[in-house]
């Protein structure tokens, strides 16, 4: 027990000098040069890091004639408007550049080599489930993703980090490869899709939770989720403690801990003869317990009440399941220039997905605004 506290009170302490460290402190100015990092989506942004710092504080960019992605922009603070939800810089752009790397370009390729011969929507859909980049969705669609409680199919997070770990086992298990060797190329694998996806609080979480499942692997020790858990808390404030200010890392954390240390403790329900009723049962009893550990979360940063939001997952979670395998094995393929085998069929399940989604989002008092 004096261990436990002794260790608590150091990460205490080193979280501490580390957030002092990396948060931009200085006051910016009107006329004042900055160099920011952030994501570009219709001339606005989130900051990322400005002058090589990471905001404590809620930051946004307003840039003009600034393509979309993720920048590197050099300018000049020509106005300051401060709100509720944080700053808003206007920036006069003196430099501009790409933050594109080399892992990211590629995935980009495979994914406009897939969807060449199908709709825009359905590349953009892609490039969000597959890339994050759920800027270059349409805002009503992703309104209807956030309406029936959808919404985290559109952000990388553990169902995608999920996937791969599981499909590449499966992959090498069938093709006998020893476990040391097996669960190394997988986690060098998941590495350079973290570097190709960029560092989010929901991504580093499933990232690290899963490293750290794939080392028990490697040096033969026991999983433990609770252990998983806690220590991808613990180095994702260490390497990024400005995130104990996101939403998004609070709301990722609580998703994960709902499941681990509440829908775990839950008694199996069996009301059904049949396997897959059952499971139907399971997952509506795992979505409503992620809903109600979030709802606190949602009422107050989003002032949403979501009352019915679960029964939608129960439907689209194993659909949008599908979905990703399928964009990654197409993928993969693309690189034999096989893709063309896994292409039509990727199309007609992203097809009934949105088609589930429009017809889900009709429904009343899945949630409602306070």
């Amino acid at each position: 027990m004096k261990k436990k506290i002794l260790l608590f009170l150091c990460f205490i302490v080193v979280f501490f000098i580390r957030l002092n460290m990396v948060t931009f402190k200085e006051s910016v100015t009107v006329g004042k040069e900055v160099d920011v990092v952030g994501r570009v989506d219709a001339g606005k942004g989130k900051v990322d890091r400005i002058d090589g710092k990471y905001p404590r504080k809620n930051i946004y960019f307003l840039v003009d004639k600034v393509s979309d992605g993720e920048k590197r922009i050099v300018g000049t603070v020509s106005k300051i408007k401060v709100t509720k939800w944080g700053e808003y810089y206007s920036i006069t752009v003196k430099k501009v550049e790409s933050r594109i790397n080399f892992m990211k370009s590629y995935l980009l390729s495979k994914i406009k080599k897939i969807s060449e011969n199908y709709s825009i929507d359905m590349e953009n859909f892609l490039r969000a489930t597959i890339l994050g980049e759920g800027y270059l969705l349409d805002n009503s669609f992703k309104e209807k993703f956030k309406y029936t409680g959808t919404a985290h199919i559109l952000v990388i997070s553990g169902l995608h980090i999920g996937v791969i770990i599981a499909g590449l086992e499966f992959i090498f298990i069938k093709l006998r490869v020893r476990k040391q060797i097996r669960e190394g190329t997988i986690l060098a694998i998941l590495s350079l899709y973290v570097l190709a996806v960029g560092a989010t609080p929901s991504v580093i979480r499933a990232y690290l939770m899963g490293a750290v499942y794939l080392l028990s692997g490697i040096f033969y020790e026991k999983s433990d989720g609770k252990k998983s858990f806690f220590i991808s808390f613990i180095i994702s404030l260490l390497l990024y403690p400005n995130w104990i200010f996101s939403i998004s890392f609070l709301m990722s954390y609580t998703a994960v801990f709902s499941i681990i240390f509440v829908y775990m403790k839950l008694p199996k329900i069996t009301l059904f003869k049949n396997s897959f009723l059952n499971k139907v049962v399971d997952l509506a009893i795992l979505s409503l317990t992620i809903q109600l550990c979030m709802m606190p979360i949602m009422i107050i940063f989003f002032k949403t009440v979501p009352m019915f939001a679960f029964i939608s997952n129960v439907v689209v979670i194993p659909i949008a399941s599908l979905f990703i395998i399928l964009s990654f094995t197409a993928i993969f393929l693309s690189n034999f220039y096989l893709s063309f085998f896994i292409s039509p069929i990727l199309y007609y399940v992203y097809s009934f997905m949105i088609f589930l989604i429009d017809m889900i989002a009709k429904l009343p008092y899945l949630s409602f605004e306070i």
